[in-house]
């Protein structure tokens, strides 16, 4: 049984190729929270996660002192439309009502993410009826300005309608049991597949109906500057985010995020004290130094 006052678990959904990325989440965790992280818990959703795989996370956990679960989605998981570097394992989060029942509230994390402040006001923040807060899709802030959503005015939606992205959201799941809110968003898939440019995403963004809450950019700092001059960067929302602003947002963030193609963890990742950031949570999830 939950503690009253015990925080909200972290959730985050992996398969294979996301698990060393995954760990290195995990240590940003407990580095970030040193003196305090016996308050955190992890529940990972996974389908059919290698045997070895799963005991590397559970190993990694136990070294590093963080309580960490493994959860199976017991039915086969959304199966929605893939491409460029993801693969059906974006879909887990779609199963989180039905898989984590025993909680109110969940704060969930891409695995390509790292945390760099406590994350103790964004689990405690209160979401006020509504069913999950999230951040502006950075390159995607709203319709119209973006790629998100193709074929959104075709949906019924107006431009301008503010986009979150789907990397990091607290989470009601009380209220979005009531609205059916993950329901909506699996047969958005189902009978909108050409609309689903960023997969669970724009389903999510279809289903929330633009009630969301709205929080603070540091909580999903996209890391943008080692990409910003690389060869066909485009950020498409200028006029609405200024790419100068979102990179000063970097310097604050609470939550880095490494979204898109280009990995931190795999060769050709740009130089940087970004990169290097990256690098320092690597060696222990890794067993070597690169």
């Amino acid at each position: 049984m939950t503690r009253p006052c015990a925080l909200p678990p972290i959730v985050c959904g992996v398969d294979a190729s996301y698990v060393v990325p995954l760990r290195a989440l995990m240590s940003s965790l407990v580095t970030t929270h040193a003196y305090d992280h016996g308050d955190l818990r992890l529940i990972v959703l996974h389908d059919q996660l290698p045997e070895d795989a799963r005991a590397e996370i559970l190993r990694h956990a136990r070294q590093i002192g963080l309580s960490t679960q493994l959860r199976a989605v017991p039915a086969a998981p959304v199966r929605g439309p893939v491409s460029g570097w993801v693969s059906e394992a974006v879909y887990l989060r779609l199963s989180i009502a039905e898989v984590i029942g025993d909680e109110r509230v969940v704060l969930y994390l891409d695995a390509d993410t790292l945390v760099l402040r406590s994350l103790r006001p964004l689990l405690r923040h209160q979401l006020g009826g509504a069913p999950l807060g999230a951040v502006r899709d950075p390159q995607n802030p709203v319709l119209g300005r973006g790629i998100a959503l193709p074929g959104w005015d075709r949906l019924g939606l107006v431009a301008g309608r503010e986009y979150f992205n789907s990397g990091v959201m607290l989470i009601d799941l009380t209220v979005c049991r009531e609205r059916g809110l993950f329901e909506r968003a699996r047969r958005f898939l189902a009978e909108h597949p050409g609309h689903a440019r960023f997969w669970d995403q724009d389903a999510l963004n279809w289903a929330a109906e633009d009630t969301w809450l709205r929080l603070d950019r540091q909580w999903n700092t996209f890391v943008l500057s080692p990409l910003a001059s690389q060869p066909g960067f485009v950020h498409h929302a200028e006029e609405v985010m200024p790419l100068a602003t979102l990179l000063d947002d970097e310097s604050r963030a609470a939550v880095l995020h490494f979204a898109g193609p280009h990995k931190p963890w795999k060769p050709g990742y740009p130089a940087g004290a970004l990169a290097d950031l990256y690098q320092q949570h690597l060696p222990a999830t890794t067993g070597d130094p690169r």
